[in-house]
């Protein structure tokens, strides 16, 4: 029995990266937020969203990519579970992709080659057509991405 889930799928650089839709608040165009003093330099500041402050971390950097923000740069607004309970962040993207369903039973487990994104933060590998072309799409572990990546580093 195969165990179908939707994720959202993004592109960082020439990669593709998807995170659980059922995480995804909204997905936001770019613009420049509010700078916070003392973070990390991949935290560009914070929004107000609707009356909520969300920091937003540009995942370009903090996978050490190259980060220029053109009119499809967007903020993909999401959900994460912290020891501290649900918190609201946003990821800067090169561009939102679209929907996809993938199989969690048949993801193809990280390799550990990657300098930007450790091997923790990837929930798996899948495959995909596009184009009639395939193209391999990163599944990120969005909690362990931000709870070891983001949060430890604020």
């Amino acid at each position: 029995m195969s165990q179908q889930q939707e994720f959202l799928t993004f592109r960082l650089g020439s990669e593709y990266y998807a995170v659980d839709i059922l995480r995804v608040q909204e997905i936001r165009g770019w613009q420049a937020p509010s700078p916070l003093p003392n973070v990390p330099f991949f935290v560009k500041g914070a929004i107000d969203l609707r009356g909520l402050v969300v920091p937003i971390v540009d995942l370009r950097e903090r996978f050490a990519l190259n980060a220029d923000y053109r009119s499809t740069t967007v903020v993909i607004v999401v959900h994460v579970l912290t020891p501290e309970g649900e918190r609201v962040i946003g990821l800067v993207v090169d561009e939102v992709s679209d929907v996809q369903c993938f199989d969690l039973d048949a993801l193809q487990a990280a390799p550990d080659i990657s300098e930007g994104v450790h091997s923790s933060f990837i929930l798996g590998l899948a495959t995909t057509q596009q184009n009639a072309q395939a193209k391999m799409v990163i599944i990120l572990a969005l909690d362990r991405l931000i709870n070891e990546g983001v949060m430890q580093a604020l």
